[in-house]
């Protein structure tokens, strides 16, 4: 006989119609029928249910719970002698389900197990509330739709429940699916399971879309500027030479540049103490407004919401914040005096992360230990090479038996505590103020930078985005590091595909930055100023990895522009050409022009970025429109020379090769013959290049006549002349060129670089480019029916 689960709603709306979802399971607990929006999804098959998987750090054993009681609108799901035991709670909609797990018994603290629920079915869509749980973690191969409930260790939300998620059918789209979406989030919002933005009196489907309408016109088209000014005067004038003129709606700033600290020291994470806003926040408040005035809003950069190591509220000489995130507790187990850097350690009952470092609260003091050995024969742990009285606190005795509790450190901060819903909640204290500063100061971007996943607590991070998004009253994007955050729910309406694009992780960067502004090994051309074809690169990585943003910043992660970049940098003109190009572009690229650039570049293994030996070279023509001219800088044909690619940080690093004068190479040319270009750097501990001659087949010639300095580059595009250019690419001079049958052929050439004077063989680096056949975008066409 079946069982069959006929809920009653929780919440009844009005209008609210009777419900066509539904889920039933069969007599051994597995799901039978799930009905979304009256049609079932599921398919037939004995491989799902409920599974509990227990491990013991080595071996898993799992379990088939088989046992299904139901009363009213909640099922109690458990082995057949009773215990394990799970009680979920199931609401249901016309066009949605959701599923709340409440509580667990007979698997204690629940630190070993997890519990998964499979589906017969790919064409449910699930989305998680909160993240004490996940959801089809193995999509690329999946053939079920696994809910998984991992952290069974976890401490249930505000509104009691221990991890949620809501099913509908995934085959819905364009308005279909929109309508389901609005359902969900107004009857979810409503009953206090999801997130909504602040200032909402009523929260009905129609309120939704309205919502999402709001959000998808102010963010389909995006493009951001990112500043760095030095004052007051800067920041105006960066603004009226850049961000106005290009039409941006959205100024990136970085911490140092608008709060004045980047890991808090003294000030608060609402402080605005940077010198292009003397008046602090109400500076910021003029600027925003001015930025308002002109279709803009402002993306401060920041890390999460953190504790200022000298904040008197949380650390001093006589206070030591408690309401800290902590990966165990203990006590001392002997005493120790003021100058003591070794300490014991004994764990209490509960459980107790391991880590090879860490700090840790005794009292009001908090400490560093950079070492932590286990003495598993004592009982005990080791601290050792102690650093004492850490942030504000100073080093005190302690007594043995002291509490001792571990404080979860990183990124140069201790984090707070996961305390929502609890009296005198420091995370709510601390969110409610930064939340309600960004929403005074109409941020448009909800920035949470330095927010890897704590295994101790691995829901914080969603928690704490969730909050804050819930303080803003106006439509917001968000980041953390690799992706958004989850409470940007109107990224899933299919009104919003577009802006989805334009709001993604990775943006179209334009970046020019000066020689000497990276770090790391100048092998590997961090340290150098880039050229047009790193950047055509590094927008092409953007582009292929879903960029659909144009950024005009600094050529690093994060990186910003100076008046100083502006000033310096000789290659500015053509980058800011560039970046209106994709203005224009971005917002109509089509999907053909992405095919045509995966045929230039491959993913990198290992790598989020990809690589290739042409670089897509955008330009406009006057009849054709927008054209990829591929450029390829040639490789010897022994294969040595790495591929174009992309550092995560620092952009493209350019293929070349760095010989001494002298030396001859091979080099393959796919496309047909013709006049290659030529770059040459010579380095900066080397000798002058006199006289520049270079050899093609032993026949072909190019010479020049005059002297290139350690630390210049000479180009050669045609024609009769050289150009000559600092480390930042401003042109310092012509020399006069010559050329015989310079031409490579298709296939493999020997070419020789050499200087015709002097005896010393400077270093050098060169390429050697060649140019392949015109591709005419397809974007080209929504361009035209846009103008008509």
């Amino acid at each position: 006989m079946m069982k069959k689960i006929c809920c009653l709603l929780c919440l009844v709306l009005p209008g609210m119609v009777l419900s066509a979802s539904e889920l039933t399971f069969d007599t051994s607990g597995r799901p039978s029928k799930l009905v979304l929006g009256g049609k079932n999804v599921l398919r037939s098959g004995s491989s799902a249910g409920f599974n509990l998987s227990y491990t013991d750090g080595e071996d898993v054993t799992k379990t088939i719970l088989s046992k299904i009681a139901t009363s009213g609108n909640t099922i109690k799901v458990s082995h057949p002698d009773g215990k394990p035991s799970f009680i979920f709670q199931i609401d249901t909609y016309p066009n949605h389900l959701a599923i709340h797990l409440l509580d667990a018994e007979g698997i204690g603290t629940g630190r070993n197990y997890s519990l998964s629920l499979t589906l017969n079915s790919t064409d449910v869509a699930a989305y998680t509330l909160n993240d004490l749980m996940t959801a089809n973690t193995d999509n690329r191969r999946r053939k079920n739709t696994v809910l998984n409930w991992p952290y069974l260790w976890g401490w249930p939300r505000p509104n009691g429940t221990r991890g949620s998620v809501v099913l509908f059918d995934g085959r819905l789209s364009g308005t279909e699916r929109d309508a389901v979406l609005a359902e969900i989030w107004s009857a979810q919002g409503t009953a206090g399971h999801m997130v909504r933005p602040a200032g909402q009196e009523t929260w009905s489907e129609a309120d939704v879309m309205a919502w999402v309408e709001h959000w998808v016109e102010k963010f389909e088209t995006m493009v951001v500027v990112g500043i760095s000014p030095k004052n007051e005067k800067e920041l105006y004038e960066m603004t009226e030479k850049l961000v106005i003129p290009c039409g941006a709606n959205r100024v990136y700033m970085f911490s140092t540049d608008w709060r004045g600290e980047y890991t808090l020291r003294k000030l608060s994470n609402e402080s605005v103490a940077a010198d292009a806003f003397p008046n602090g926040k109400k500076d910021l408040l003029k600027y925003s407004n001015y930025l308002a005035e002109h279709g803009a809003h402002l993306q401060l950069k920041s890390l999460v919401p953190q504790l200022g190591h000298d904040d008197e509220r949380y650390f001093s000489d006589t206070y030591c914040e408690t309401r800290l995130l902590s990966w165990g507790t203990g006590t001392l187990v002997e005493e120790i005096d003021t100058t003591d850097t070794t300490l014991l350690f004994k764990p209490g009952p509960d459980y107790v992360w391991k880590r090879d470092s860490g700090f840790l609260r005794i009292g009001n003091e908090l400490i560093k230990a950079n070492k932590i050995t286990i003495d598993a024969d004592r009982g005990v742990w080791i601290f050792s090479d102690c650093e004492r009285g850490q942030f504000a606190t100073t080093p005190k005795s302690h007594r043995a038996g002291a509490e001792i509790a571990g404080v979860v450190h990183s990124y140069g901060f201790v984090h707070f505590a996961d305390d929502f819903g609890q009296p005198n909640s420091l995370a709510e204290a601390v969110l409610n103020a930064y939340g309600d500063f960004l929403n005074e100061v109409n941020v448009g971007h909800l920035h949470f930078d330095g927010t890897g996943q704590k295994v101790e607590a691995p829901w914080y991070l969603r928690d704490y985005t969730d909050y804050v998004y819930s303080r803003v009253d106006q439509p917001v994007t968000g980041s953390r590091v690799g992706g958004g955050i989850p409470a940007n729910f109107e990224k899933m309406f299919s009104i919003a595909e577009r802006a989805k694009m334009a709001t993604g992780y990775w943006g179209i960067r334009i970046g020019p930055r000066l020689h000497g502004m990276g770090s790391g090994s100048a092998k590997e051309q961090r340290n150098f100023s880039p050229n047009m074809l790193d950047i055509h690169f590094d927008v092409a990585d953007r582009i292929v990895l879903g960029g659909r943003r144009p950024n005009f910043t600094g050529g690093r992660s994060g990186g910003i522009l100076t008046m100083n970049i502006l000033e310096k940098y000789g290659l500015i003109d053509e980058a800011l050409e560039l970046f209106k190009y994709w203005i224009e572009l971005a917002p109509v690229y089509d999907d053909a022009d992405v095919a045509y650039i995966q045929t230039k570049m491959k993913r990198r293994p290992g790598s989020n970025h990809y690589h290739g030996e042409d670089v897509v070279v955008l330009s406009k023509d006057p009849r054709d429109g927008y054209i990829y001219t591929p450029h390829r800088v040639m490789g010897r044909t022994s294969g040595e020379d790495p591929l174009i690619h992309i550092d995560q940080e620092w952009g493209a690093i350019p293929r070349y090769q760095q010989i001494k004068a002298g030396t001859t190479m091979e080099l393959l040319n796919p496309y047909d013959a013709q006049q290659p270009q030529v770059v040459i750097r010579v380095e900066e501990t080397s000798s002058t290049l006199a006289n520049p001659q270079i050899t093609i087949n032993k026949k072909g010639m190019l010479s020049v006549e005059g002297e290139i300095q350690p630390g210049e580059y000479m180009t050669f595009e045609g024609g009769d002349a050289v150009q000559v250019y600092d480390n930042n690419w401003n042109r310092l001079r012509t020399l006069p060129a010559h050329t015989m049958s310079f031409t490579v052929n298709k296939g493999a050439n020997t070419v020789t670089t050499d200087s015709s004077k002097g005896s010393k063989k400077p270093d050098i680096k060169v390429q050697f480019i060649t140019l392949g056949p015109v591709y005419v975008l397809e974007s080209n066409k929504h361009l035209s029916a846009k103008a008509e």
